[in-house]
């Protein structure tokens, strides 16, 4: 789904939760394009927090991006023909610093 069609669809829950009230999002929770944002309307629609739905979120999330940065920087790795064992230490290492910095940001935020 592209950036404005998630806009609209954002939209459209707001209205829905406008009229209806948070519940009246729930049936609207298979018509988001994945598991993430179905996720996220459903924690909307039981009356979860705002604190509570960016956290629980946002923790997946960076989880999500942490992956995507290691496939980024893996095959960029193989395509310029690093050593397998160097690229493990590597990877593993941006792994580890990116939980850490995560972890250090989550921590301050409470």
């Amino acid at each position: 789904m592209k950036e404005d069609q998630m806009i609209q669809t954002i939209i459209q829950l707001a209205k829905v939760a406008r009229h209806e009230g948070l519940r009246g999002v729930l049936p609207l929770t298979e018509m988001m394009p994945d598991a993430f944002s179905r996720r996220g309307v459903k924690l909307l629609g039981l009356g979860a927090e705002p604190d509570d739905i960016r956290s629980l979120l946002g923790v997946e999330a960076e989880r999500d991006a942490r992956i995507k940065r290691l496939v980024i920087e893996g095959l960029a790795g193989i395509a310029d023909g690093e050593n397998p064992e160097v690229l493990e230490a590597r990877l593993r290492l941006i792994a580890g610093l990116e939980k850490a910095c995560n972890q250090l940001a989550l921590a301050q935020k409470t």
